[in-house]
């Protein structure tokens, strides 16, 4: 039973992200490595302005925050630090106040 929820839940989850994402075409974002191995940064890339990424775990917890130190960053590095393996979600926020939702897999080493 508990297979079949989790394996409900990925699926309705990849629907709908993957309809947030096509909704912002305008922010063409691309997250690096993924899969992600415990220990490596994170690195997100975009055409436009990045303001903040969040990296929060399957039920919403804010895992790793991090804020732009430039005004025109199209580009952000960060480390997870404490996370354990398993399906994360990354947040971009953009300067023109639009957000792009993308799924990352962190594995183990």
């Amino acid at each position: 039973m508990r297979t079949l929820f989790i394996l409900t839940f990925f699926l309705f989850s990849s629907v709908i992200l993957q309809n947030y994402s096509a909704m912002n075409t305008d922010n063409e974002t691309r997250i690096y490595p993924n899969p992600l191995v415990l220990g490596q940064d994170l690195h997100v890339e975009s055409n436009s302005e990045i303001v903040s990424v969040e990296v929060l775990d399957i039920i919403g917890k804010v895992i790793q925050y991090k804020q732009s130190d430039s005004f025109d960053a199209k580009s952000l590095s960060m480390q997870l630090g404490q996370c354990k393996h398993g399906v994360y979600i990354v947040k971009v926020k953009f300067n023109n106040n639009k957000y792009v939702i993308k799924k990352l897999l962190v594995k183990n080493p």
